[in-house]
């Protein structure tokens, strides 16, 4: 008894010293921020109405100070204070290659960045710390977590990763990284006149570095960024990186989580940021970093929304396998046909044998699978709120199949392509052929659903230990309930896609 009473008081204890610890900690987060304001008032940077303010659960954003109207500016950056390529110093430019790509450079600065430079502390302090970056980020993730993420997330994820350690190889192939054993480092006079670059850093320092980028920098668009590739028109800029995003579809203006956002604009002298409707004080001010799905939003920036006009779920291994069964189903049959008879070709008067009939020339039906891989249609099919019963690829796919499998072989073929080359649908024009490709599309969805998506969080991820201390924990606990709130999400569309074929 006397035993509990102490594990009980020490659990207490513990406690209370976390709680007090967070408290400090937001108390020195907000002092950042003051700090950060006074210094963007100090550069020329102008927030009118707004300022930075801590929302429950979410972390920071820009909240309304008073009542404002449609069309009122309520940031201005100048150009002088943002972070551009052309910003970087020539210490750390010069001795990467040319090929680099911007990410990368910016990067390379904010890492190799002597302790870190007085100009942008007030802008570094307020950054998500590493701790934060590591729990919400998959591309830091255990990589075992991988097979849990959606067809689609996992795509964008290993794109992602080869873009970074693109950027990582140059890194280690320059002169910023410290000499080897022996080597002595010569200092250039750049180096002596901004302070001793960081050349102790590691692949998770750069890595920590290239996400930061990664999630706060803006498109950015000028007659010099224009010869660069759309991904490395990017720049960072204080105060604005703390807007939060949210989805916005103006032709679902009444769907829940749609909300109107701010424009953002660039000049030759400044960023600026302006409402396009009346907020009222106290209320979060928003912009849209795009029209992004929630596996986008996952891989790129870290969060989910619970109602996204944008998301889409990738159906792939829903349809694939109806693919896969008919091209097997269409090769059995050819197998079980007779063997053609054996044609005896005459000699012509030149003593050679005349060409084959056409009949024996005759090629073996083709699949819907080799079809649509012919016609460009083959795989990227999606469910996403605006067409609950799939996109057009998925529909075209319906078709390939339904057209198959009615009329094998060429007369399947052409009303297929019939649709593909002249937009002849009968399928459309005929509820009964409307109402087969519903039933093809649930039978393929309620499998998926069953035996992937159901199976996958009970199977999976609720069978992971996450206990603190377990041996062969995988991941923090963060990683898996982002992870199961996605799959959550997806078998959320599922179901309404089904309600929607079956109603």
């Amino acid at each position: 008894m006397a035993k509990r009473k102490r594990e009980a008081a020490a659990k207490e204890k513990v406690k209370k010293r976390n709680t007090r610890e967070k408290s400090q900690i937001k108390a020195l987060n907000m002092e950042a921020y003051e700090e950060l304001l006074i210094w963007a008032k100090d550069k020329g940077i102008n927030l009118n109405g707004v300022e930075p303010r801590r929302i429950p659960g979410r972390g920071m954003g820009i909240v309304a100070t008073k009542p404002l109207e449609e069309d009122e500016t309520i940031l201005t950056v100048p150009s002088t204070t943002l972070r551009t390529y052309e910003t970087v110093h020539p210490s750390i430019s010069r001795a990467l290659p040319k090929d680099i790509s911007i990410h990368g450079l910016l990067a390379a600065d904010l890492a190799f960045d002597p302790s870190p430079s007085v100009k942008y502390r007030q802008w570094n302090t307020v950054c998500p710390s590493r701790e934060d970056i590591w729990d919400y980020l998959p591309l830091t993730w255990d990589h075992q977590l991988r097979e849990f993420l959606p067809r689609k997330a996992l795509e964008l994820l290993l794109k992602q990763e080869a873009k970074f350690e693109k950027d990582w190889s140059m890194v280690q192939q320059s002169k910023l990284l410290s000499s080897g054993p022996g080597q002595k480092e010569n200092k250039s006079l750049e180096e002596e006149e901004c302070g001793t670059l960081n050349k102790g850093i590691t692949r998770d320092d750069y890595l920590y570095a290239w996400l930061l980028v990664n999630t706060r920098t803006f498109y950015h668009e000028t007659p010099k960024t224009k010869k660069f590739n759309k991904d490395d028109r990017m720049v960072l800029q204080p105060v604005a990186d703390l807007f939060n995003h949210t989805s916005y579809d103006p032709s679902t203006e009444e769907k829940e989580g749609n909300k109107k956002t701010c424009s953002v604009a660039f000049s030759p002298t400044a960023f600026t940021i302006t409402t396009t409707r009346p907020y009222a004080a106290g209320e979060e001010v928003y912009i849209c970093y795009g029209n992004h799905s929630n596996d986008f939003l996952l891989i790129e920036y870290g969060f989910l929304f619970d109602e996204n006009v944008w998301d889409e779920v990738c159906i792939d291994d829903a349809i694939l396998p109806l693919l896969d069964q008919a091209q097997t189903h269409s090769q059995s049959q050819q197998q079980q046909q007779q063997p053609p008879r054996k044609v005896t070709r005459r000699l012509n008067e030149r003593g050679k044998k005349e060409p084959k009939s056409q009949a024996s020339q005759q090629q073996p039906p083709k699949s819907p699978k080799e079809i649509l891989e012919e016609t460009g249609f083959l795989g990227n099919y999606n469910l996403d709120p605006r067409n609950p019963t799939g996109c057009y690829r998925t529909q075209v796919a319906l078709r390939a199949l339904s057209a198959l499998a009615d009329s094998p072989g060429p007369q399947g073929e052409k009303k297929f392509r019939a649709f593909i080359d002249y937009g002849q649908d009968p399928w459309e024009e005929s509820p009964e052929e409307q109402a087969k490709l519903n039933a093809l599309l649930a039978q393929a969805l309620k499998r998926w659903s069953s035996d992937v998506i159901e199976k996958k969080i009970r199977d999976g991820l609720d069978k992971l230990e996450w206990r603190e201390g377990h041996e062969g924990v995988v991941g923090r606990e963060c990683h898996r309930g982002l992870l199961s709130m996605r799959w959550m999400q997806v078998k959320r569309m599922v179901d309404r896609a089904l309600k929607e074929l079956e109603g």
